[in-house]
């Protein structure tokens, strides 16, 4: 995920916080279908399980899982880009 307004490094940060949001949905689908009678298979029960599975692809490290998975390849390939800068050397090649 690349958010223009930061810079690559902060990509950790939201990695992480993106990572345990995605786990405390998960938690929170789990404790729902044991304790709320009539949520297990309803429509807000997939509407929960689409929404949190949607966080994997904003997630690099899930999305490679993900890719390695169905043998797709993986993208390794980030840049750090600055709103108004254009590298020429690096277009040409």
């Amino acid at each position: 995920m690349r958010l223009s307004s930061t810079s690559k490094s902060a990509d950790t940060y939201f990695t992480v916080f993106l990572m345990i949001s995605f786990a405390l949905f998960s938690c929170e689908i789990f404790a729902s279908s044991i304790s709320i009678d009539d949520y297990k298979y309803s429509f807000y029960f997939y509407l929960d399980i689409i929404a949190t599975l949607s966080i994997i692809s904003d997630v690099d490290v899930l999305l490679d899982f993900v890719a390695v998975i169905f043998g797709m390849s993986v993208s390794t390939e980030s840049v750090d880009a600055l709103p108004g800068i254009l590298h020429i050397e690096n277009a040409l090649n």
